[in-house]
């Protein structure tokens, strides 16, 4: 009996052991790297500010963001700006997710448009497969009659476990 009750005393010690090791995975090894100009970071989520290059008369500003939202839960959200009031104001923002080393498509908020006014505004949480980078690419459009401007955004990735 008392054989029995040091194997099983052993045996648990090993399966404590064994569940408390702290694995390494791709995100130890990735983390810090740049891809596609989004920094890989463990950080529980990230925002981007773009202002377009080229000076317009309309596109102010694009927001773009990603956080973390609870068990493999993400939130990604994002607006654009116009300077005034003009015909259409329009923000998308696509959910990626880091495959190797390229950003692939996962899902794509919006278009969310909205119509005589400076600003718009979209948001929504969705659930992801853990084990992946994630961040959030945002598309920012603005429109007065035949005039259009556009930029781009990109968060920084967060890694979702």
């Amino acid at each position: 009996m008392k054989r029995v009750k040091q194997i099983a005393v052993s045996a648990l010690l090993v399966f404590c052991l064994a569940m408390t090791a702290l694995p390494v995975c791709a995100a130890d090894e990735l983390l810090g790297t740049v891809v596609d100009g989004s920094l890989l970071t463990d950080e529980d989520s990230a925002e981007v500010t773009v202002y377009p290059k080229a000076r317009g008369s309309l596109l102010s500003y694009g927001t773009g963001g990603i956080s973390i939202a609870g068990k493999r839960l993400v939130r990604i959200a994002g607006s654009t700006a116009a300077y005034k009031k003009v015909e259409k104001v329009k923000v998308s923002i696509l959910l990626q997710r880091l495959e190797g080393k390229s950003w692939e498509h996962v899902l794509t908020m919006g278009p969310k448009i909205a119509y005589n006014t400076n600003i718009v505004s979209n948001s929504n949480t969705y659930s992801v497969t853990g084990g992946y980078y994630y961040r959030a690419y945002g598309l920012h459009t603005v429109i007065n009659g035949s005039t259009s401007e556009s930029t781009p955004s990109s968060s920084d990735g967060i890694w979702v476990s």
